[in-house]
């Protein structure tokens, strides 16, 4: 290049020139770069070279580079370039889009349990009684357990997408569902509705992940106090080789099924439309589906895959 500085441009030959001209545009440090066939007329080191300087500028500009070429060498330098590039830009968005679900996450499932132990604490503190401040207690404690799950849940999910073990051992469906009725009877109570758990049904010898399954069933409940209404039925029905456990109540889903699932939406605006994402999410990690099984009335389905050869001696209590 220094011995073409003294030259007119009029006098460059046509190899000259098409060295020259990366340089006079890279001077200017454009946003946009438009190389139409900037290694044409150029032997095969020197096109490379002239490449890598356009490559290398757009790199530290972050100019766009558009390059317009017959050569499949360059074609195919420029192929992989953006292969790499767009597999790295998904591996970026993939975890922003996983820390930003971390946190929706962790905010919606951690806000009722978080109130819940206050209150109780609260209610602790206003005892005079031994005798009496003992169940309290012993419900901050069962919270602070479940809160200790739920966190453990969350971060699996945010590890990675694809299905991972679940972080808790196991518990027999019939212990799960008397301590999910445990768990929300008073809460719909309040509310004057009723909440059945048809432990009777459940198969004896099955068993499931503890957390993540208590996690999936008490945003369905939660889904059903706020935005369903009259009794709500919680049943386990055994299809051999898969547990199939439905959550109902009295009320209609109104709306497209296939968006109740997606973040940010909710039926009736009263949500945040993530518990149901979320729901989906952790069914997906342990190997099975939720979906909407019926609009009226309202009744969604967690379908899980069980193996037929564990009994109530195996694993540990969730």
């Amino acid at each position: 290049m220094r011995a073409t500085w003294s030259i007119s441009a009029t006098l460059l030959s046509g190899g000259q020139a098409q060295r020259v001209a990366p340089a006079r545009v890279l001077a200017r440090a454009p946003r946009l770069i438009l190389a139409d066939e900037p290694t044409g007329r150029l032997d095969h080191a020197t096109g490379a070279h002239v490449l890598d300087a356009l490559l290398t500028a757009a790199d530290r500009t972050g100019a766009a580079l558009v390059v317009t070429t017959h050569d499949p060498t360059v074609a195919a330098r420029l192929t992989v370039r953006r292969s790499t590039h767009n597999e790295m830009l998904h591996t970026l968005s993939e975890l922003l889009r996983r820390e930003r679900d971390f946190t929706a996450n962790a905010s919606h499932q951690l806000r009722t349990p978080l109130t819940g132990l206050q209150l109780a604490l609260e209610a602790g503190l206003a005892q005079d009684d031994d005798a009496r401040l003992r169940p309290v207690l012993a419900e901050a404690l069962a919270t602070t357990q479940r809160l200790h799950h739920t966190v453990e849940e969350v971060l699996r999910l945010s590890r990675s997408g694809e299905t991972a073990r679940p972080t808790a051992g196991t518990i027999a469906v019939r212990q799960l569902l008397r301590e999910t009725e445990d768990r929300w009877h008073g809460l719909f109570a309040q509310d004057g509705r009723r909440l059945e758990c048809a432990t009777q049904e459940a198969p004896a010898d099955l068993r499931v992940p503890g957390a993540a399954v208590s996690e999936v069933l008490g945003i369905l409940l939660d889904n059903a106090r706020v935005h369903g209404h009259g009794r709500v039925r919680v049943a386990v029905r055994d299809l051999e080789g898969a547990l199939a456990s439905d959550v109902s109540d009295e009320g209609a889903v109104t709306g497209e099924p296939s968006r109740l699932f997606a973040r940010g939406r909710t039926g009736d605006g009263a949500g945040t439309g993530i518990g149901l994402a979320l729901a989906r999410e952790l069914a997906v990690s342990l190997g099975g589906r939720l979906s909407l099984t019926n609009r009226h009335p309202a009744t969604f389905t967690l379908l899980l895959p069980v193996d037929q050869d564990e009994t109530q001696g195996a694993g540990t209590p969730g």
